[in-house]
């Protein structure tokens, strides 16, 4: 038999995580970018402005392919488009990247003589904030995180932990401490899914539960966000 258990775990304070290194390059990003601003500090026509935007796509290029080769969050909802897959993670605000990438392919495909600096600056500073907010997840991600529903990160008497066996999860495992009603043998709304459970009474009233997440898109995406992308400081609630 399943049982549930609310996503507002999702909600609840961290205690502790884990990490790995992926062994991704971060500064192959940051040539281009810098090369990109080069040619914007040293405009003289439209051909430097125009150079610009095809480093910027390229740097935005880079690092997408990088977030992918980690996490395949395209594999999420495989007929979006990446940017609008990022937006709904909340990796990034895709709007501004979205123009850049319009521009890029208007200069390449319809000739269009574009020589705005000022906005080719304006997208620069996007593209690095873009970077500097995806630069951590490259780098290392996390595969596992507690979180306890107190904010007194002393206190460990109700917690839940949940480990991933990739970034990429196709397993995600977890277990926890918690007041026995928090699990329900019934279906509710905002509900999270868990097969295979143990359950082992500890205290009146709480026990200890073991399992696996049924990963729904749902699910996925909740895992996602507190795991993966925001990576918040212990004692901080997300």
């Amino acid at each position: 038999m399943n049982y549930f258990i609310s996503q507002e775990i999702f909600n609840w304070y961290n205690l502790s995580s884990t990490q790995r290194y992926n062994g991704e390059d971060i500064k192959e990003c940051y040539d281009y970018l810098n090369h990109a601003e080069s040619l914007i500090v040293d405009f003289k026509d439209k051909f430097h402005i125009q150079d610009a935007i095809r480093n910027l796509k390229v740097v935005v290029d880079k690092r997408i392919k990088q977030i992918e080769r980690v996490y395949d969050f395209k594999s999420y909802f495989p007929k979006q488009h990446i940017l609008e897959t990022y937006k709904e993670l909340g990796i990034v605000k895709g709007f501004v990247i979205k123009k850049l990438f319009t521009i890029r392919n208007d200069i390449e495909h319809n000739e269009l003589e574009y020589s705005d600096a000022e906005q080719c600056h304006d997208l620069l500073d996007t593209v690095w904030y873009f970077l500097k907010s995806t630069d951590e997840m490259v780098y290392t991600a996390n595969t596992g995180i507690e979180v306890t529903e107190d904010d007194d990160v002393e206190s460990e008497e109700i917690w839940v932990g949940i480990d991933v066996d990739s970034s990429k999860m196709k397993v995600a495992e977890i277990r926890g401490r918690v007041n026995k009603d928090f699990l329900s043998k019934e279906r509710f709304e905002n509900a999270i899914e868990i097969e295979n459970i143990k359950i082992k009474e500890v205290a009146e009233g709480r026990v200890y539960f073991s399992g696996n997440i049924v990963l729904t898109n749902q699910a996925k995406i909740l895992i996602a966000k507190k795991i993966f992308i925001n990576r918040i400081p212990i004692g901080n609630k997300y």
